[in-house]
């Protein structure tokens, strides 16, 4: 049986990073690589007029950073929530690898951001895409940076029960995360929306992260046997 320190300012970091990786997994998802006329237009649209309705290259790289700000926060936060948990098994050993799975598949939605930059029109790289190829990166890079956040469900729902055995967080805030984590997981198996994980994390990181930074816990050890 080992033990893990947890302090105010431990606490304060996962916090900070809790509200930097909502407030930039937000901005991001704002930013996407199709430009505002391709959902406008809710007809059937050729690869041409696909990648003529893209974002500027600027746009969708900027897009892509906040996203790799939001796949740093995220990991400081998970981990600080995993520390936190002070436990191995059940319920904190899913937590762990569910933000395992997190960070790989933020990863790769952010590789996609820009892989579809460098086919918006005037990019550098464009002459290297067909019409085609830029069409499909850009389709695939929003869907894929959105639906990235799937494994959030499961940090959610972990948290939730963790924090209401009250080895994490406030009850009420792993209230928040059990109701936003089925309410994503309904959508997602009722209605195939698994890009509403990524609007659900962002209130978690925040509310989670406000109540570590203004309400940290007081110097103890956590049990972290093996």
């Amino acid at each position: 049986m080992t033990t893990a320190l947890t302090t105010p300012t431990r606490d304060r970091a996962t916090g900070a990073a809790g509200i930097v990786a909502a407030l930039a997994a937000g901005g991001s998802g704002a930013i996407l690589a199709q430009g505002e006329g391709t959902f406008a237009d809710q007809r059937i649209k050729s690869s041409a007029e696909l990648v003529e309705a893209m974002n500027p290259e600027l746009m969708i790289r900027i897009g892509g950073g906040l996203g790799l700000v939001a796949v740093i926060a995220t990991t400081v936060f998970t981990l600080g929530l995993v520390r936190r948990a002070g436990e191995r098994g059940g319920w904190a050993e899913a937590l762990r690898w569910s933000s395992i799975a997190l960070l790989a598949t933020t990863s790769i939605g952010v590789l996609m951001r820009y892989v579809a930059a460098g086919g918006a029109p005037g990019a550098m790289d464009q002459s290297f895409y067909s019409t085609e190829a830029s069409a499909t990166a850009a389709v695939l890079a929003d869907q894929m940076s959105t639906g990235a956040y799937l494994p959030a469900l499961g940090v959610l729902l972990c948290a939730g029960m963790l924090a209401l055995r009250g080895s994490l967080l406030p009850a009420p805030v792993g209230i928040v995360a059990l109701v936003l984590g089925t309410l994503s997981l309904a959508a997602t198996l009722g209605l195939g929306l698994p890009y509403s994980s990524s609007l659900v994390f962002p209130v978690f990181a925040l509310v989670a992260g406000v109540t570590l930074l203004v309400r940290p816990a007081g110097r103890r050890r956590l049990a972290t046997g093996r």
